[in-house]
Protein backbone atom coordinates (compact mmCIF):
# COMPACT_ATOMS: atom_id res chain seq x y z
CA UNK A 1 0.00 0.00 0.00
CA UNK A 2 1.33 3.57 -0.79
CA UNK A 3 1.78 5.86 2.26
CA UNK A 4 0.13 8.82 2.24
CA UNK A 5 1.65 11.65 2.14
CA UNK A 6 2.67 13.43 5.47
CA UNK A 7 1.88 16.95 6.81
CA UNK A 8 4.51 18.36 9.85
CA UNK A 9 3.33 20.34 11.93
CA UNK A 10 5.30 22.79 13.90
CA UNK A 11 4.82 25.78 16.54
CA UNK A 12 6.33 29.21 17.09
CA UNK A 13 6.66 31.41 19.62
CA UNK A 14 5.74 35.41 19.34
CA UNK A 15 7.33 36.20 22.24
CA UNK A 16 6.34 40.07 22.71
CA UNK A 17 7.20 42.94 25.39
CA UNK A 18 6.20 47.12 25.69
CA UNK A 19 9.11 49.21 25.31
CA UNK A 20 8.79 52.82 24.90
CA UNK A 21 4.91 52.45 23.67
CA UNK A 22 5.91 49.86 21.06
CA UNK A 23 5.52 46.00 20.28
CA UNK A 24 8.35 44.25 20.58
CA UNK A 25 9.07 40.59 19.83
CA UNK A 26 12.38 38.52 19.98
CA UNK A 27 13.90 37.16 16.78
CA UNK A 28 16.83 34.37 16.90
CA UNK A 29 19.57 34.45 13.55
CA UNK A 30 19.78 30.66 12.73
CA UNK A 31 23.01 29.10 12.24
CA UNK A 32 24.57 25.20 11.57
CA UNK A 33 20.63 24.08 10.70
CA UNK A 34 20.80 23.98 7.35
CA UNK A 35 17.53 25.81 7.17
CA UNK A 36 17.53 29.19 5.86
CA UNK A 37 21.10 29.94 7.90
CA UNK A 38 22.23 33.70 8.70
CA UNK A 39 18.09 34.55 8.56
CA UNK A 40 16.09 36.00 11.44
CA UNK A 41 13.74 33.62 12.59
CA UNK A 42 10.80 33.89 15.59
CA UNK A 43 12.49 32.86 18.68
CA UNK A 44 11.44 29.91 19.55
CA UNK A 45 10.12 26.88 16.92
CA UNK A 46 10.23 23.45 16.87
CA UNK A 47 8.16 20.49 15.32
CA UNK A 48 5.25 18.67 17.81
CA UNK A 49 6.15 15.06 18.99
CA UNK A 50 4.19 12.10 19.44
CA UNK A 51 1.56 12.55 22.17
CA UNK A 52 2.03 16.13 22.63
CA UNK A 53 0.06 18.85 22.92
CA UNK A 54 0.91 21.84 20.83
CA UNK A 55 1.72 24.14 24.38
CA UNK A 56 3.35 21.63 25.84
CA UNK A 57 5.68 21.36 22.50
CA UNK A 58 6.14 24.97 22.47
CA UNK A 59 6.76 25.13 25.97
CA UNK A 60 9.52 22.54 25.49
CA UNK A 61 10.72 24.25 22.48
CA UNK A 62 11.04 27.38 24.25
CA UNK A 63 12.85 26.06 27.21
CA UNK A 64 15.26 24.17 25.01
CA UNK A 65 16.27 26.94 23.05
CA UNK A 66 15.93 30.01 24.75
CA UNK A 67 15.70 29.03 28.64
CA UNK A 68 12.23 30.44 29.67
CA UNK A 69 9.58 28.92 31.64
CA UNK A 70 6.37 29.44 30.22
CA UNK A 71 2.63 28.16 31.14
CA UNK A 72 0.12 26.94 28.78
CA UNK A 73 -2.77 29.77 30.54
CA UNK A 74 -0.21 32.25 29.48
CA UNK A 75 0.35 30.94 25.51
CA UNK A 76 -2.71 32.93 23.48
CA UNK A 77 -3.13 31.00 19.79
CA UNK A 78 -2.74 33.67 17.26
CA UNK A 79 -2.06 31.98 13.74
CA UNK A 80 -2.13 29.17 11.82
CA UNK A 81 -0.19 29.11 8.51
CA UNK A 82 -1.03 26.15 5.81
CA UNK A 83 2.16 26.18 3.69
CA UNK A 84 2.32 23.96 0.77
CA UNK A 85 5.78 23.59 -1.18
CA UNK A 86 4.71 21.41 -3.68
CA UNK A 87 8.27 21.94 -5.48
CA UNK A 88 9.72 19.77 -2.78
CA UNK A 89 6.35 17.47 -1.55
CA UNK A 90 6.47 19.41 1.85
CA UNK A 91 3.18 20.40 3.59
CA UNK A 92 3.10 22.37 6.92
CA UNK A 93 0.97 23.54 9.31
CA UNK A 94 2.45 26.49 11.46
CA UNK A 95 0.74 26.97 14.50
CA UNK A 96 1.78 30.22 16.51
CA UNK A 97 1.28 31.08 19.88
CA UNK A 98 1.96 34.73 21.51
CA UNK A 99 3.25 35.18 24.81
CA UNK A 100 4.50 37.69 27.28
CA UNK A 101 4.65 36.15 30.61
CA UNK A 102 7.71 33.86 31.39
CA UNK A 103 10.15 33.25 33.70
CA UNK A 104 13.79 33.60 33.38
CA UNK A 105 16.03 35.33 30.92
CA UNK A 106 15.79 34.49 27.52
CA UNK A 107 19.35 33.24 26.54
CA UNK A 108 20.92 31.56 23.23
CA UNK A 109 20.97 28.03 24.73
CA UNK A 110 21.84 26.17 21.46
CA UNK A 111 24.95 28.65 20.13
CA UNK A 112 25.79 25.73 17.15
CA UNK A 113 22.25 26.67 16.24
CA UNK A 114 21.40 30.15 17.31
CA UNK A 115 23.88 33.32 16.59
CA UNK A 116 21.87 36.00 17.95
CA UNK A 117 18.49 37.02 19.80
CA UNK A 118 17.22 40.34 18.73
CA UNK A 119 14.43 42.45 20.33
CA UNK A 120 12.78 44.55 17.38
CA UNK A 121 9.54 46.81 16.55
CA UNK A 122 7.00 44.04 15.56
CA UNK A 123 6.48 46.84 12.71
CA UNK A 124 9.96 47.05 11.95
CA UNK A 125 11.50 43.62 11.57
CA UNK A 126 14.99 43.13 9.57
CA UNK A 127 14.93 42.50 5.52
CA UNK A 128 16.49 39.08 6.16
CA UNK A 129 13.65 37.72 8.52
CA UNK A 130 12.65 33.90 6.64
CA UNK A 131 9.56 35.09 4.65
CA UNK A 132 7.08 32.87 5.88
CA UNK A 133 8.05 34.25 9.72
CA UNK A 134 7.24 37.93 7.73
CA UNK A 135 3.90 36.68 6.47
CA UNK A 136 3.42 35.64 10.08
CA UNK A 137 4.28 38.48 11.58
CA UNK A 138 1.93 40.44 9.19
CA UNK A 139 -1.32 38.30 9.97
CA UNK A 140 -0.70 39.02 13.26
CA UNK A 141 -0.57 43.02 12.87
CA UNK A 142 -3.55 42.53 10.64
CA UNK A 143 -5.68 39.96 12.93
CA UNK A 144 -5.83 37.99 10.29
CA UNK A 145 -5.76 34.11 12.42
CA UNK A 146 -5.53 31.90 8.86
CA UNK A 147 -2.41 32.02 6.53
CA UNK A 148 -2.94 29.56 3.01
CA UNK A 149 0.09 29.66 1.16
CA UNK A 150 0.84 27.07 -1.54
CA UNK A 151 3.46 27.08 -4.51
Amino acid sequence: MKERFKCLIAVFLLLTRENNGKTEILLQKRKNTGYMDGKYDLCSSGHLELNESLKQALIREAKEEIGIDLKEEDLEFITMFHENQSDISTEYLMITFKGNKYVGTPTIMEPHKNEELLWVDINNIPENTIYSRKMIIDAVINKKNYIDRAF
